[in-house]
This record gives structure tokens, C-alpha cells and sequence, in this order.
């Protein structure tokens, strides 16, 4: 708001403008020196050479040409710097000069690149240009429509736009043409790529490889909600082939703390207490870690807990009768022992004589009783029995008789039906499914019998109670007391196999439900396997027939896409992936082969939710990036997609993230160590390769808070914050910004989108 002196204007106040065209057709040639171009209307060659410079192209059809020296410059940040490329009036190109060069558009300050309507990345050699959707639109403002131009070698990767829509020929140049899908944006734009140029989506995740042959990494992995008070969700991952200090196959845990790079992680440096800790066995094949969950935050302390299953311990010499430990979140990367959880940050639970393979699965079970603390819920396979835990602030153990005997206040037990059912008992929270403000269960018994159809599966919907811990028997449940049952569709479909939360697929106010049959037969298919999702409901107990929801009453079915993929052996609630508003799932389907070849890569699909209709969904409509995306193995023999989950939010974008288990993966040669893959959310359906996981391919987190008291203030800019677990002061001061935040209802959100076991096979 200072005066300005007229008798003054122009004193010490004046750029250099170094090349000056006019109404003709110019060649200004720069040096390597910072200089400012000022074309005229004519249709000019602009050539940089190098350095901070400005060009101002004005009217005209101009060439811009830039080096890597340029492009440096323009991803520069601070003050001081004025690069600058405006293309004016005409049909503009910025040409990059030279070989290697990767021009991405997403590090570059949207006012710095200007009415560009072609991009040719040919040069000299290979060449990358990146960008995503609001790069497009500031670039190229006047028509939202822009060109690529380039070569076989060259590369574009991009985010935010659908498959093929249709090819076009423009002055001899053939374009495959793509549009934005982001229905909401309210612009139509366009990315046109010359045929022959490489298109790919940002393959935005990373790679977690496991630490030694045989250890079998990622046959359970799970969401861990924020087990260190940082903002961010974290990891668990079982490995329960490990041998801690030299424990053969006492098995190890994994935590990995939320990030927002695409850097591999190898377990051996979670091992180290570089970026999360690791959890060790107790004893010699004990196989901990065969089961893992978040565990909500059990203790109330405000930081999410963990359970881990170890199915073959021998609690008070009871052989093989299971332990299962609760490890209460920390901020520090201490390696746990097992050993000595008792009384150290956690409790140990110890299952019942003869209930061989209790903590065969575990799970959070959500708030079943109303108290605030989040609840446990494990199976004991071989005898049919589930157990559901109140959470609790001290460490005392939990004895499983006393449970099942209703003499503890610690919770009750849930007592399956006919023996040989037993082979099931798949467990997960079921979110509050009747609308009554707790969390239920659900319950899958695979080899059940229902109507006389040999194993075609039932599963039981248990509904939370606050007011006593009497047994639950699951033919009361049948009877329409206290819950319902679903009953399979055929003979030996084996439905129930997998069973999770879907969180509010249908954005009705009530949570959903996920259920795997992965011996189905969609359309004589034998095995692909079907998932089918069923609806909320508060109005009645009546028993549900899944052949109803294949229908499309109360429900929808996903039918697998080829013979003997097995998809629903691993079944997830996803998060909001694509940022819709609406639930996502995630169904696996581990024996899926390519069609190069690679046997049992498998694969993994992801489902975007939907309101407006209960027609069945094909998975290979979903590969061809209709109502989802489809996630292809590494490699033969991988089982990709064995364990699926949620991740929560791991890189604070504000889109839920995917984790996928390969236990059968062999990172470095390591046979069967191990692989994870972390896939972070996105709006698009381009296929994910998971080779090419972590590619070019990172946020930017602005503002990251601490466990204190953080005051995090943004600019006009499009901003991530990221806030940890105090009482933080979040302000935007305007643009697309991101918050994460750190609180109690955030954290319910995330349990009801997590897997919870991996399938029994």
C-alpha cells in the first residue's frame, strides 16, 4: 500500500528483456544464462539453452525448446526464481532438446507453465513427460485439451484419466485420446498421446520384501491403524515361517509405519527400527504372526493396538491350545519379544485345553459392548468356538476356559453348531449392521450344510450386546435371535471362506458385508470363485439366502473371472479408494494365471461401491477398468492376492490404501520369503502392475505434526496435512487442501475397513 511518486516511476526499477521479436516469424537463440524472451506474433522458435528463463511467447503458433537445464530450473522452489513459460495466443509446443529427460509436471508451480497446447517429449532419445489431471488444465487453459508428441522410447505417466476413449488423426499425427475421470471436476479435459508413445498410470505404492528364504511374509497383513500416534496408518505384517534368534518358525510380526514415498522396504531394516518395528515368536513353532490384525485401540490410550496369533503354543503345557497377544501401540521401534509381553505392553490370552488352534484367526471386533474400548474376537478352529474380548487397560492375562465357562467379566464365548462344521469359523468385525450403535460380528462356517447342500457354507451375523456375556450358540442365531444367518448358494461353493465388513458400500447409513466362495461356479466356471455383498439391515433376523443376493435382492454378487482363480479366498472392505464418498472392496484371487503365462501370479480386484443398483458385477469387467481396477501379480507362483486389506491412509492423501500379501514371493532369491505391496488410492481404473510397483510416484506431505500440540498453517496453495495425536490447530488459508487428523472417530472408521485374516488355506 505504498505511495507511488510519479517523478519517480522507472528509477532503478527495470528488466532486461535479452531477445525482443516482432510481428514477423522470429529465431531467438538463448545462452546458458539467465535471460527473458519476448516473442511478437509471429510464429517463433524460442531456444533456451539453459537456465532460469522467462518466455513470454505471445500471439503465434511458437516453439519452445528447453534443455535439462531449463526443466531444473522450472521445478526449483523459493524465492528468486522467475522461470517462467507462457505460450500466448496460437497453438503453442514446448519441445525438450536433448536425451534422458524427464519433465514432470507435478513438481512444477502451476503458474510457471502456461497455454501449452502440445508437449513433444521426442528430443534426441528417451524421454518422460508426467503429469495428472490439474497439471492438464493449468497448462493448457485455453481448450483443456493437450498433445503429446514423441517416440516409441518416450514415456507419459499420468494420473486421473480412464482407458482408450478413441484415436484421432490430426495432420497426419495418429493420437490415442484419453479423458479425465473425475466426474466431479466440472471440466472436460483431454490428454492426446501420439501413437506409439508409452502410457501409463502412476504406479503409486511400494514393495515391502521379506528378510529371509521360507519366512513367508505376507500370508496375513492388515491395516494397523495408527499404532505411533503420527497421523498416519500403519502396517502389520505376518511372517510365521520366521525363526527369531534362531526359533524355527516361532514366527515374526512387522510393523511398518505409514510414509509417504515409494521407497522399497525391506523387513530386515523394520528389524533394525528403521521405519517401524518387529514382533519376535516366543518359541520353536509356535508360528505367530500365521494371523494378524489391528486391534483398535484396546487400552484407550489414544494409540491403536495390535493382536497376534500363534496357534501352535502350549499355554500351562495345554498342547497346541493357542496364545494370542495383544501389543499396545508405541512410538518407539523396539523389537518385542513374545516372550515377555506379560506386564511389558501388552497381555497375553491362553486358550482352552483341547481347543486345538485357538488364535488360529484373530480380529478386532469393533465396540461390541458399548464402552468405549475396542474388542477382540479369535477362533479356536478345531472346536468350533469363537471368543470375543472386552478391551481392557491393565495387562493381565486372559484365560479362554474362564471365558467359555461364564465365569469371567472379560467376555463371552460364541459356540458353533454341529461338529463337523468346525472348519471354518472365519472371524471379523461386521461394523454396526443393524444401525444400533455397536459394532457386530460375522462369523463364517465354510463347510457348513445349509438346506442340505453339502459345504455350501453358512455365515452367522452376531450382533453386539452390552448387558451380559452369556454364550452365544450359533443355531440361536439361525433361530433369528440376536443376529441372523446367511446360507450358501451351492453344493461345495464353500461360502464363508473369507467373510469381512464392507463398510457402506451403498451409502445407506448402515455397514455392509463381504462374503468369499471361493469354490463357486459363475457361469460353469469351475472355481473362479464369487464374493457376494450383502446389505445392511435393522428391520429383521430373517435368514438370508445368498442365492437371493446373486438375484439382486439385498445385495449384489461378484463373479469371478476364469476357471480356478479362486477369487473370495481373501475378501476386504477397501476404504474409500477413489475418494467418492462410497465404500470400496477388495477380493483376491490368488490362483489367477496371466495371459503371458505366469501361473498362480494372482491378482486382486478392486470394486468401487455403488448406490444406484444391485446388478451383478463381473471381475472381468472390473480388469477392463469398468467399476474398478484390477491389480496383477509380479510373478509365477506369487499367490498375489492370498491376503487383502485396507491399509488406511498410509500416505496422508486422503484416499484409503490397499495392501495385497505374495507370501510364495522370492525377493532377491530370498525362496519364499515374502513380498507386500502397498498400493495407495486413486480415481482412475488403469490396471496396476505390481512390477512396476513405486515408479516415479510420490506426495508431498506440506505440514507433518508430532504427538504434541502442533499449530499447522497453510497458504493459498493445494496443501497436505498430516496432524499426530495432540490437540492440533489445522488451517487452510485456501486451495485443494488435505487434512489428516488424529482422533477417535477416525480411528473408528479405519477398523471397519480392515481385513482381517488371511483365507485358511
Amino acid at each position: 500500500t505504498g505511495a507511488i511518486d510519479l517523478s519517480k516511476l522507472g528509477d532503478k526499477s527495470k528488466y532486461t528483456i535479452d531477445y525482443l521479436g516482432d510481428k514477423n516469424a522470429n529465431i531467438l537463440t538463448g545462452t546458458t544464462k539467465d535471460e527473458i524472451f519476448v516473442a511478437g506474433a509471429g510464429n517463433d522458435i524460442l531456444t533456451g539453452n539453459g537456465g532460469m528463463d522467462v518466455f513470454n511467447a505471445g500471439l503465434g503458433n511458437d516453439n519452445i525448446i528447453i534443455n535439462a537445464s531449463n526443466i531444473t530450473a522450472l521445478e526449483k522452489t523459493g524465492t528468486g526464481n522467475r522461470t517462467r513459460v507462457d505460450g500466448g495466443g496460437g497453438i503453442d509446443t514446448l519441445k525438450l532438446e536433448g536425451a534422458g529427460l524427464t519433465l514432470d509436471l507435478t513438481k512444477i508451480s502451476d503458474r510457471r507453465i502456461q497455454d501449452i497446447e502440445v508437449i513433444d517429449i521426442t528430443g534426441s532419445g528417451n524421454n518422460t513427460l508426467q503429469l495428472n489431471l490439474d497439471d492438464l488444465l493449468h497448462a493448457s487453459t485455453s481448450t483443456n485439451i493437450l498433445k503429446v508428441l514423441g517416440n516409441s522410447g518416450d514415456e507419459v505417466i499420468v494420473t486421473g484419466f480412464n482407458g482408450l476413449v478413441t484415436k484421432k488423426t490430426v495432420n497426419g499425427v495418429t493420437y490415442d485420446v484419453y479423458t479425465h475421470s473425475d466426474a466431479n471436476a466440472g471440466a472436460n479435459a483431454e490428454l492426446w498421446v501420439q501413437k506409439g508413445v508409452t502410457l501409463m498410470g502412476a504406479q503409486r505404492g511400494f514393495v515391502i520384501k521379506g528378510e529371509s528364504a521360507r519366512d513367508h511374509s505376507g500370508y496375513s497383513v492388515s491395516n494397523a491403524g495408527d499404532v505411533n500416534g503420527d497421523g498416519l496408518d500403519d502396517l502389520i505384517i505376518g511372517a510365521y515361517g520366521a525363526d527369531p534368534s534362531g526359533k524355527s518358525s516361532a514366527g515374526k510380526s512387522y510393523i511398518v509405519f505409514g510414509k509417504q514415498d515409494t521407497d522399497a522396504i525391506n523387513l530386515s531394516d523394520i528389524v533394525a527400527g528403521k521405519g517401524g518395528f518387529v514382533i519376535n515368536g516366543k518359541s520353536v513353532r509356535n508360528y505367530s504372526g500365521r494371523s494378524v490384525s489391528s486391534a483398535g485401540d484396546v487400552n484407550g490410550d489414544g494409540l491403536d493396538d495390535l493382536i497376534i496369533g500363534a496357534y501352535s503354543t502350549n499355554p500351562n503345557d495345554k498342547s497346541n491350545a493357542g496364545e494370542s497377544y495383544v501389543v499396545f501401540g508405541k512410538q518407539d521401534t523396539d523389537a518385542i519379544n513374545l516372550s515377555s509381553i506379560i506386564g511389558a505392553g501388552g497381555f497375553v490370552i491362553k486358550g482352552e485345553p483341547g481347543s486345538f488352534w485357538s488364535s488360529h484367526l484373530v480380529s478386532s471386533a469393533g465396540d461390541v459392548n458399548g464402552d468405549g474400548l475396542d474388542d477382540l474376537i479369535i477362533s479356536a478352529r478345531d472346536i468350533g468356538k469363537s471368543y470375543v474380548l472386552f478391551g481392557k487397560q491393565d495387562t493381565n492375562a486372559i484365560n479362554l476356559p474362564a471365558i467359555a465357562a461364564g465365569t469371567s467379566t472379560d467376555g463371552f464365548v460364541i459356540k458353533g453348531e454341529p461338529w463337523n462344521d468346525y472348519r471354518g469359523h472365519l472371524i471379523s468385525s461386521a461394523g454396526d449392521i443393524n444401525g444400533d450403535g455397536l459394532d457386530d460380528l460375522i462369523i463364517g462356517v465354510y463347510e457348513a450344510n445349509p438346506n442340505d447342500k453339502s459345504k455350501a457354507g453358512k455365515s452367522y451375523v452376531v450382533f453386539g450386546k452390552k448387558d451380559n456375556t452369556d454364550a452365544i450358540e450359533l443355531s440361536d442365531i439361525v433361530a433369528g435371535k440376536g443376529g441372523f444367518v446367511i446360507n450358501g448358494e451351492s453344493v461345495r461353493d464353500y461360502s464363508g471362506y473369507s467373510v469381512s465388513s464392507a463398510g457402506d458400500v451403498n451409502g445407506d447409513g448402515l455397514d455392509d458385508l463381504i462374503i468369499g466362495a471361493r469354490q463357486a461356479d459363475p457361469s460353469g466356471q469351475s472355481h473362479a470363485g464369487k464374493s457376494y455383498v450383502v446389505f445392511g439391515k435393522k428391520d429383521n433376523t430373517d435368514a438370508i439366502e445368498l442365492s437371493a443376493i446373486a438375484a439382486g435382492a439385498g445385495g449384489f454378487v461378484i463373479n469371478g473371472e476364469s476357471a480356478r482363480d479362486y477369487s473370495g479366498c481373501s475378501v476386504s472392505n477397501a476404504g474409500d479408494v477413489n475418494g467418492d464418498g462410497l465404500d470400496d472392496l477388495i477380493v483376491g484371487a490368488y490362483g489367477s494365471d496371466d495371459s503371458s503365462g505366469k501361473s498362480h501370479q494372482g491378482k486382486s480386484y478392486v470394486v468401487f461401491g455403488k448406490k444406484d443398483n444391485t446388478n451383478a458385477i463381473e471381475l472381468s469387467d472390473i480388469a477392463a477398468g469398468i467399476g474398478g481396477f484390477v491389480i496383477i501379480g509380479e510373478s509365477a507362483g506369487d499367490y498375489s492376492g492370498h491376503s487383502v486389506s485396507s491399509a488406511g491412509d498410509v500416505n496422508g492423501d486422503g484416499l484409503d490404501d490397499l495392501i495385497v500379501g505374495a507370501w510364495n514371493a522370492d525377493p532377491s532369491g530370498r525362496t519364499s520369503a515374502g513380498k507386500s505391496y502397498v498400493i495407495f488410492g486413486k480415481t482412475d481404473t488403469n490396471a496396476i502392475d505390481l512390477s512396476k510397483l513405486g515408479d516415479k510416484s510420490k506426495y508431498t506431505i506440506d505440514y507433518l505434526g508430532d504427538k504434541n500440540d502442533n499449530i499447522l498453517t497453510g497458504t493459498t496453495k493445494d496443501e497436505i496435512f498430516v496432524a499426530g495425536a495432540g490437540n492440533d490447530i489445522l488451517t487452510g488459508n485456501g486451495g485443494m487442501d488435505v487434512f489428516n487428523y488424529h482422533q477417535r472417530q477416525q480411528h473408528r472408521r479405519t477398523r471397519k475397513n480392515r481385513r482381517r485374516q488371511p483365507c485358511p488355506c
